[in-house]
C-alpha cells in the first residue's frame, strides 16, 4: 500500500496513475468517492449540506472503481460510468461541502477499504496516510504553490467542461477549500506521520514519479537492512 495526499491541484490523480503502471498497482482515487456521493445529491435534488441526508446516501452508495484501458480509473454509479460527469465544477463544489461532514467521511472511508481489499494498491487523497490506511509503510505528501495548482485545476476543467473560471477565481476557490479540509475534525488535510514531503510545483508528473520510485527503493534496501541485522 502506497499512499499519496495532499491538497488539489498537486498532481495526486496523474503522480498516483503512472506509480501504479509502474509497479503493476491497482489505483484508487478516494476523492472519486465523495465526488460520486456528491453528483448523486445533485441528481436527485438532495443537500450536499444535510449531513443526515449525505450519511445514508453514503451507506447506500452504489459506487464501484475499474481500471481502464487507459490505466485510468473509472467511476461507475449505479452501473453508469460518471467518470466525467464527477468532474465538473458544480460537483466539485458540492463535494467539497459533503467532505466536511464527518458521518459521510466515517462511512466513506469504510467504503474506501473495501475497494482496496485484498489488493496491492497506490492510493490517493487528502487523508489516506493519515485516516484510512495509516499502517501503510510508504506514504508521499506533495504540494504545489496556490497559482500552480490553480492554472492545473483550470486545465482539467476545460477539458472536462470546455471552459473555466480565470486562475485567480480558481486560486481563491483553492485556498478556501484548503483551509476547510485542514479545520475539519474528521480526517483533516494533514501531513502523515512519516511521509515523504515532496513540492510537484516546477516537475513533470514523470519526474515525480521518478523521484518516488528512488525513494521507495532506497526505504526498501534500508527496511531489508535494518531486517538483516535483527
Amino acid at each position: 500500500m502506497i499512499t499519496i495526499d495532499g491538497p488539489a491541484g498537486v498532481g495526486k490523480s496523474t503522480v498516483a496513475k503512472l506509480l501504479a503502471k509502474r509497479l503493476g498497482l491497482l489505483y484508487l482515487d478516494t476523492g472519486a468517492t465523495y465526488r460520486a456521493l456528491a453528483y448523486q445529491a445533485l441528481l436527485i435534488g438532495a443537500d450536499p449540506r444535510d449531513e443526515r441526508a449525505m450519511a445514508r446516501l453514503a451507506r447506500s452508495l452504489g459506487v464501484v472503481l475499474r481500471q481502464g484501458a487507459d490505466d485510468g480509473l473509472r467511476v461507475m454509479l449505479k452501473g453508469h460510468d460518471v467518470t466525467r460527469q464527477i468532474r465538473t465544477e458544480r460537483v466539485t463544489e458540492a463535494a467539497a461541502a459533503v467532505a466536511q461532514h464527518p458521518q459521510v467521511r466515517r462511512a466513506l472511508v469504510r467504503l474506501q477499504r473495501r475497494l482496496a481489499r485484498h489488493h496491492a494498491c497506490v492510493v490517493e487523497g487528502r487523508d489516506t496516510g493519515s485516516v484510512v490506511f495509516p499502517a501503510a509503510r510508504d506514504k508521499f505528501f506533495l504540494t504545489a504553490d496556490v497559482r500552480i495548482r490553480a492554472r492545473r485545476r483550470q486545465m482539467e476543467l476545460q477539458g472536462v467542461q470546455g471552459r473555466a473560471p480565470d486562475v485567480a477565481v480558481i486560486a481563491r476557490q483553492l485556498k478556501v477549500r484548503d483551509g476547510l479540509d485542514r479545520r475539519r475534525t474528521i480526517g483533516p488535510l494533514i501531513k502523515p506521520p512519516h511521509a515523504i514531503v515532496m513540492n510537484t510545483s516546477h516537475l513533470k508528473a514523470e519526474q515525480v514519479v521518478q523521484q518516488m520510485l528512488q525513494r521507495l527503493a532506497v526505504r526498501a534496501v534500508n527496511s531489508r537492512a535494518r531486517a538483516a541485522r535483527s
